[in-house]
């Protein structure tokens, strides 16, 4: 395990479970600061790759709840933060938002969600996690529950769409008048 508390192995071996016709959720919670420093872009791409794998090749049996930060916290030191965690920040979101929207046929089994920081909160009230249920049981119904309980609470998360995403760009008919 990593001074950050996230112990990359129990990460791999979830996620790699989540290939077995067995596992039928996922609850994946990436809060912590610790996933925009770029000494874990490596291991944040890996998490990434897996859970679109996943999603990919059981598109209808299993669903990913996904948990990722709506905005930094407002903190004292916020301002003297790397600007590296800005841009790691803003390139995650529209990475994630791109996927959702090359994948938006089967985003039903596949959710984003974004806690939203209120003004004096500094980090999310869930830890990091993977929580993965198989045969009818979580590996931790404690945090599972709480994380899906914390989503399910009015104004605590918004989702991530492709809203914001330019995929059509300049010459495309997203916007018809460029034919006129």
């Amino acid at each position: 395990m990593s001074d950050s508390g996230i112990d990359e192995a129990v990460w791999r071996e979830r996620l790699a479970a989540l290939e077995s016709p067995s596992v039928s959720a996922a609850v994946v919670v990436q809060c912590g600061q610790v996933w925009l420093q770029p000494e874990y872009t490596a291991f944040r791409n890996e998490v990434d790759r897996a859970l679109m794998s996943a999603h990919l090749h059981r598109r209808t049996d299993l669903t990913i709840t996904r948990v990722i930060l709506h905005n930094l916290p407002n903190a004292p030191e916020a301002p003297a933060r790397a600007g590296a965690v800005d841009r790691a920040f803003e390139e995650w979101h529209h990475r994630l938002s791109a996927a959702i929207v090359l994948l938006s046929p089967g985003l039903a089994t596949h959710r984003i969600h974004r806690l939203i920081l209120r003004g004096d909160e500094v980090a999310a009230s869930v830890p990091d996690m993977v929580e993965i249920r198989g045969d009818g049981d979580w590996t931790d119904t404690q945090r599972a529950l709480a994380a899906l309980h914390m989503i399910g609470s009015a104004g605590a998360t918004t989702v991530l769409t492709g809203y914001d995403v330019d995929i059509d760009g300049p010459f495309g008919d997203a916007d018809p008048s460029v034919y006129m």
